[in-house]
C-alpha cells in the first residue's frame, strides 16, 4: 500500500505536460506567421534583392571594334582643287566633255590632273593611246578603286557601330523584361494575400496586421514595375561618325576630305536641290529622332560616349543606319560618275 508521502514523490517525478489549449495556441501563432512570410516576405525579398541587382548593372562596353583606318591608310585622295565652282566655268577642256556633276567628283577625288593629261594625250596622239596613255588611264583606274574602298570601309565602320548599338540595346531590353517579370511575380504573391489570409488566420487583429502589410508591399511593387527603363551601360567609342554631321565644321575631324566635300555639295543631294547631303541628314534627325532632345543625349549621341539608356541606344543605332544608307547612296552615284568619265574617255568622239 503506497503512504500518501510515496504518492506525492511519484507525481513529482511524472513529467508536465502543457495544457492542450496553450498547444493550439502555439500552432495558431506559427500558422499566423507562414503565410505572412509566403506572401509578405518573400514578395518583398524578391522586390529588393532585382533593386539591389538594378542598382549595381553597369555592362561596360569599352571594346570599340568597329574602327577603320578611313583617316590613315587614304589620306592620299585630296580634292583637286577646294572650289571647284570656279573649274566648272572656265575650264572649258572638261566642261565640253562631261557633265556637272561628273567634273565635280572627279575633282572631289582629285582626279582632274590625271584625267586632263589623258585627253591632252589623245589630242596629241594619232596613233593611239601608247605606253603614257595606258600609264594614265591604269593611274585613273586605280584611283578609281581606292576611292570605292574608302567608301566601303566608311560604310563598314558605320554599320558595325549601327549591330554594335543594337546589341546593347538588346541586352538592356533583356534585363529590363526579366526584371519586369520578376516584379510581376512578385506582385501577385502579395496580392494573394489578401485573399488567403481570412481563410487560414482566425485572429481579426493578425488579419488586419497581414493585410495592411501586403498592401505596403503591393504598391511598393508596383511602384518598382513602374519605374522601367533605369538600367544603363556605359558605351563608349573612339571615332564618332555622327559627330560631323551634327556640328558641320569647316574642316572634317572623322571623314576624308574627298568624301566631306561630296558631302556639302547641294548637287550630290538627290531630291533635294536646296540642301546638301549633309544638311538633309541633319534635318531628317531634328524632325524625328532628336525632336525635343536634351544637352545630355545630344552630348551622349555626337561626342565620345557615357551611360546611356535602352531609349537612347536605339536612337544611336536609328541615326548611324540613316548615315549609312545615305552614304551607300553617294558610294553608287561617285562610282557611277566615274564610270561615266572611263567610258568617255576611252571613246572620245
Amino acid at each position: 500500500m503506497i503512504t500518501p508521502k510515496q504518492y506525492k514523490l511519484i507525481c513529482h517525478s511524472i513529467p508536465k505536460v502543457k495544457p492542450i489549449n496553450k498547444v493550439i495556441m502555439k500552432i495558431n501563432i506559427q500558422l499566423q506567421v507562414f503565410p505572412f512570410f509566403l506572401f509578405g516576405i518573400l514578395p518583398l525579398t524578391i522586390g529588393c534583392n532585382l533593386t539591389k541587382k538594378t542598382s549595381q548593372f553597369r555592362l561596360v562596353l569599352k571594346d570599340d571594334y568597329c574602327v577603320s583606318n578611313i583617316n590613315t591608310g587614304f589620306t592620299e585622295i585630296m580634292p583637286s582643287f577646294n572650289n571647284p565652282d570656279s573649274l566648272i566655268k572656265n575650264d572649258s577642256l572638261l566642261s565640253l566633255k562631261f557633265s556637272k556633276n561628273e567634273i565635280l567628283v572627279a575633282n572631289a577625288t582629285g582626279m582632274i590632273p590625271v584625267i586632263k593629261k589623258i585627253i591632252m594625250n589623245q589630242n596629241v596622239s594619232t596613233a593611239g593611246p601608247g605606253v603614257n596613255g595606258l600609264n594614265l588611264r591604269m593611274q585613273l583606274q586605280g584611283q578609281v578603286q581606292r576611292v570605292e574602298s574608302v567608301f566601303n570601309e566608311i560604310i563598314s565602320e558605320l554599320n558595325c557601330e549601327t549591330e554594335r548599338t543594337k546589341r546593347a540595346a538588346v541586352y538592356l531590353d533583356g534585363y529590363e523584361k526579366k526584371r519586369t517579370n520578376n516584379l510581376t511575380i512578385a506582385a501577385i504573391l502579395a496580392g494573394s494575400a489578401t485573399t488567403v489570409t481570412p481563410i487560414i488566420v482566425q485572429s481579426g487583429r493578425t488579419q488586419n496586421i497581414i493585410v495592411i502589410g501586403e498592401a505596403l508591399i503591393s504598391t511598393y511593387l508596383g511602384v518598382k514595375l513602374l519605374q522601367s527603363g533605369h538600367n544603363r551601360v556605359d558605351f563608349i567609342y573612339e571615332r564618332n561618325l555622327l559627330s560631323d554631321i551634327w556640328t558641320e565644321p569647316q574642316v572634317p575631324g572623322q571623314y576624308p576630305k574627298f568624301l566631306w566635300q561630296m558631302m556639302i555639295r547641294k548637287e550630290f543631294n538627290i531630291g533635294d536641290d536646296n540642301l546638301s547631303l549633309m544638311e538633309n541628314i541633319k534635318k531628317r534627325w531634328s524632325s524625328v529622332e532628336l525632336n525635343m532632345a536634351d544637352k545630355h543625349t545630344l552630348y551622349l549621341l555626337f561626342k565620345k560616349g557615357g551611360s546611356y539608356d535602352e531609349d537612347t541606344l536605339q536612337t544611336r543605332a536609328a541615326l548611324l543606319g540613316q548615315l549609312g544608307a545615305s552614304l551607300s547612296l553617294l558610294n553608287s552615284y561617285s562610282q557611277s560618275c566615274l564610270a561615266s568619265i572611263q567610258k568617255k574617255l576611252i571613246a572620245p568622239n
